[in-house]
C-alpha cells in the first residue's frame, strides 16, 4: 500500500486560507443583506419635511385647538348628559394630542398654530349664543361635519406627507377621529330619541 506524503500547510498558507474564507463569508453575508433590503415594499424612513407636512402642521393644530375649545364650550353650555360626556372626552383626548403633536412638530422644525381658524372662530361665536337643547343639537351636528372634514385632512396627510413621524401621528389620530365621529352620530341619535 502506498502512502502519500501530504504536507500540512505552513502558517502563512494557513493564514491566507483563513483570510480568503473570511472574505468569502463576509461577501456572502453582504450579498444576503443587500438582497433583503432590495424589497419594493420597504419604504425609506424620511425625516425630511415637505410643504404638505408644513401645511398639515398648521391646519391639524388648529383643528386640535378647536376641539379643545369646543369641548370646553359644550361643558359650559350643554345640557344633555351624552353631550357633556362627549365634550369631556374630546377635550381630554385633544389636550393630550396637542402635547404630543407639539413635540413632533418641534422636533421636525414645523410651525404649529396656537389658535383656531377664522371659520372655526365664527362657528364658536355662533354656538356660544345658544342655550340648552338648541346648543346640544347645533354642537353635535357641527362635530359630525367638522370630523368629516378632519378625516379628509388627515387622509390627505397620510397620502401626500413626506415626514415619517408626522405621517405616523396622522395615521394614529385618524382612527381616533373616525371613532369620535361614530360616537357623535350616536349622541345625535340619542338626542333625537329624547325629543320624540
Amino acid at each position: 500500500m502506498k502512502t502519500r506524503n501530504q504536507t500540512l500547510p505552513n502558517n502563512s498558507m494557513r493564514s491566507a486560507l483563513v483570510k480568503r474564507s473570511g472574505a468569502i463569508l463576509l461577501s456572502a453575508f453582504c450579498l444576503l443583506g443587500f438582497a433583503a433590503c432590495d424589497n419594493d415594499d420597504d419604504e425609506p424612513i424620511l425625516t425630511t419635511v415637505n410643504q404638505q407636512d408644513r401645511n398639515f402642521g398648521m391646519s391639524a393644530s388648529q383643528f386640535i385647538n378647536a376641539q379643545v375649545a369646543f369641548g370646553q364650550l359644550a361643558l359650559d353650555k350643554g345640557q344633555d348628559d351624552s353631550v357633556l360626556e362627549y365634550a369631556q372626552m374630546i377635550k381630554d383626548e385633544n389636550s393630550a394630542s396637542k402635547i404630543e403633536f407639539a413635540e413632533i412638530l418641534d422636533s421636525n422644525d414645523v410651525d404649529m398654530s396656537e389658535g383656531i381658524s377664522s371659520d372655526m372662530q365664527t362657528k364658536f361665536d355662533e354656538l356660544e349664543l345658544l342655550e340648552g337643547e338648541a346648543f346640544d343639537e347645533a354642537f353635535i351636528d357641527f362635530q359630525i361635519e367638522e370630523l368629516d372634514n378632519a378625516i379628509s385632512m388627515f387622509e390627505n396627510q397620510i397620502d401626500n406627507g413626506e415626514n415619517f413621524t408626522i405621517k405616523g401621528f396622522a395615521e394614529k389620530t385618524l382612527s381616533t377621529i373616525k371613532s369620535n365621529r361614530n360616537k357623535a352620530v350616536v349622541v345625535r341619535t340619542e338626542i333625537d330619541i329624547e325629543n320624540i
